[in-house]
């Protein structure tokens, strides 16, 4: 334990951490000497006085290559974490001596990755062109402790209808009602007006059992004495929802607007089924602390109008956006 603590504090670098990531992916000291064009028994020598400073042993050797130890694992997984802080760094500050308008860090959620993102990229590339712009895709479970870390600067996704920590400042961009949705020339599309109960012949794509607008969704389909088919698909992904469409018979429900940019393309047909009160709130969450540049009052700027847009495009008599 002392000895851990004390190379850490004292003997580990970054070139030890570059060492341990090129071994983990080459496991082999010869492929590691040529792809970091340093000898073998450099290799050799910088490995072996790493694993005699912390007093543990990393690799295997065996006749085959080498095979990392549960502590390597640990300690490689690690390297490959600081390592990426590292290049996020370095191409920040690369960004700032380079005068470039701004780095600017979102958070998605799979609803906001098909049509709300890339207008704001698309609006973004029109006034700076030399905007640098990470996009990671995830859940509101990985997104709000990047925020914490600061590995993003914005998350865009679904908000809770509760109250966020009170670390977090949020703001609602759009509500988009939710509808029943079948790939195009689906069986359902032939009737003039589908049943509930006719849906029921269907698998079904449903939120998990975790989402806001599960319960709601199975309300409804318990008011109309309906239990969800047993031939179902639970997701939060839109990708993957609408890729289930199209190679079954099943009915999906997802956000509105989703369903007719997919009808647009071809690809999807929405049923006209009320789905009362069922609505997916699309937002915007930071941290308070954070301090925000000008690329960040841009996103949100931006944000805000490419969601007045979308409200004005939307049916008469669907959800808007809230003016709070």
């Amino acid at each position: 334990m002392e000895d851990i603590e004390k190379f850490f504090r004292h003997g580990l670098n970054i070139r030890h951490l570059r060492l341990l990531v090129a071994l983990d992916d080459h496991r082999s000291v010869r492929r590691v000497s040529a792809y970091l064009n340093i000898s073998q028994p450099a290799v050799s020598k910088t490995l072996a006085s790493l694993e005699t400073g912390l007093g543990v042993l990393l690799f295997h050797r065996r006749n085959t290559g080498i095979e990392p130890t549960m502590t390597g694992a640990a300690l490689i997984r690690n390297a490959r974490k600081v390592l990426s802080q590292l290049y996020d760094a370095q191409s920040e500050l690369l960004d700032i001596n380079q005068n470039r308008v701004g780095r600017l860090s979102l958070g998605i959620l799979p609803v906001a990755a098909v049509l709300l993102v890339p207008r704001l990229v698309s609006r973004i590339e029109e006034i700076a062109s030399s905007a640098t712009i990470k996009i990671t895709e995830g859940t509101m479970a990985t997104l709000l402790p990047a925020l914490r870390a600061g590995d993003i600067d914005l998350a865009i996704g679904l908000l809770p209808y509760g109250p966020l920590a009170a670390e977090f400042d949020s703001e609602l961009l759009i509500e988009d009602p939710m509808v029943a949705a079948t790939r195009q020339g689906h069986p359902l599309t032939r009737e003039a007006s589908p049943t509930w109960e006719d849906l029921a012949q269907f698998p079904m794509v449903l939120p998990p059992g975790s989402a806001n607008t599960r319960l709601p969704i199975d309300s409804i389909l318990a008011a109309h004495r309906l239990t969800p088919s047993a031939r179902r698909v639970e997701t939060v992904s839109t990708m993957a929802s609408v890729g289930t469409l199209q190679f079954t018979d099943s009915v999906a429900f997802i956000a509105q607007s989703l369903a007719r940019h997919f009808a647009d393309l071809g690809v999807a047909s929405i049923l006209p089924l009320e789905i009362p009160d069922v609505t997916i709130r699309i937002g915007m969450i930071w941290l308070k602390a954070q301090r925000f540049t000008e690329a960040h009052a841009i996103a949100q700027r931006l944000l805000r109008e490419i969601a007045s847009d979308m409200d004005r495009n939307r049916p008469a008599g669907s959800a808007t956006r809230s003016a709070g």
